[in-house]
């Protein structure tokens, strides 16, 4: 399977010696990794786990810890084995199962990068549900893995992002898992530890986050594309990335530049969703650059004003449910049957 090595890259000559010796080792699945390198505890720790940031197939280690002795300068790595060879072989063969299957669905638009990485997203979204219970249990350990996300189809976001950027890196896409913070109210004192994506298209950088993209409302469960190619300035209105990453401007690929889905006047706003009234939902972002939308009141006004008149005037009655990204100022429009 193709893979994207990103941290690696950007370590020291030493990092990469630690790096070398661990991914060796776990590669055999030695259970003592000796290291004589010139690295503190901490250091061989923020390896150990960027050698499985990099490396989603390494499943079959445990992610949630790093159990290792010695002193500065000598270090041996402890790693858990969670699967035996012949367990190891048959998740192997379901996991390219699983990716021939997502192949298909690509085979129709392979040379379009939007497309393809937009169908990657949704295929992760629609298979794979967060498992809240392993937040309360130490032994999920498939949570945060690919095994929970592509066989369990029940992961926590570690084991999201992995899934996501084997499947990019699969199919071409250069891709990354980011760890840092995250909080839906952009207060990162308090926020947790999460993880998503950083992928590469086009020589541009973007954010993605396919676990915040899973959407739940309510009985309402939703793909929404809120953080599909985000850039920096915009990830981080409620993510806060750490460690050293290309920063994210272009726009190009994002999703609602791309499809055509930004309005800056409540006129703009009508005639979006004229356009796309008979579709099953309508998205969209709401720019503050003409002064109108400029809170969360003010955008759901606004938008049910402009879906009533637009109803009224086409002689259209659709039940419908609007939902809305204040931090964004994203708007969605979902109509029943």
């Amino acid at each position: 399977m193709r893979n994207e090595r990103y941290y690696y890259s950007i370590m020291t000559a030493d990092e990469k010696s630690a790096y070398r010796i661990i991914y060796d080792g776990l590669k055999m699945r030695s259970y003592n990794i000796s290291a004589a390198v010139p690295l503190s505890q901490i250091d061989m720790q923020e390896v150990y786990l960027k050698v499985l940031y990099d490396n989603p197939m390494f499943y079959y280690v445990n992610q949630t810890v790093v159990r290792m002795r010695g002193t500065f300068g000598y270090w041996e790595l402890l790693p858990e084995y969670l699967y035996t060879s012949r367990e190891i072989s048959i998740i192997n063969n379901d996991i390219r199962n699983i990716i021939r299957k997502i192949r298909n669905k690509t085979a129709g638009f392979i040379n379009d990068e939007f497309r393809l990485e937009k169908c990657l997203h949704d295929s992760v979204v629609r298979s794979v549900a967060y498992d809240y219970n392993s937040l309360k249990k130490q032994d999920s350990f498939n949570a945060h893995s690919i095994v929970g996300a592509f066989l369990d189809k029940r992961a926590v976001c570690e084991g999201i992002a992995k899934a996501f950027k084997l499947l990019c890196n699969e199919f071409g896409i250069k891709c990354i898992v980011v760890l840092g913070k995250a909080d839906e109210r952009g207060n990162f004192d308090g926020g947790e530890y999460h993880a998503w994506n950083l992928v590469k298209i086009r020589n541009e950088s973007y954010y993605v986050d396919v676990t915040w993209d899973n959407m739940y409302e309510g009985e309402l469960q939703h793909i929404s594309y809120d953080y599909f190619n985000v850039t920096t300035k915009d990830i981080m209105l409620d993510h806060q990335p750490m460690g050293d990453l290309p920063i994210c401007t272009s726009t190009d690929l994002n999703y609602f530049h791309y499809t055509n889905s930004f309005v800056s006047t409540f006129g703009e706003l009508e005639t979006l969703i004229d356009k796309r009234l008979g579709s099953d939902k309508i998205i969209f972002k709401a720019l503050k650059n003409k002064g109108q939308f400029m809170n969360l009141k003010e955008l759901e006004r606004k938008t049910y004003e402009a879906l009533i008149k637009t109803m009224f005037r086409r002689m259209c009655t659709r039940p419908f449910a609007l939902v809305f990204n204040e931090m964004h100022n994203i708007g969605k429009i979902f109509f029943a049957g």
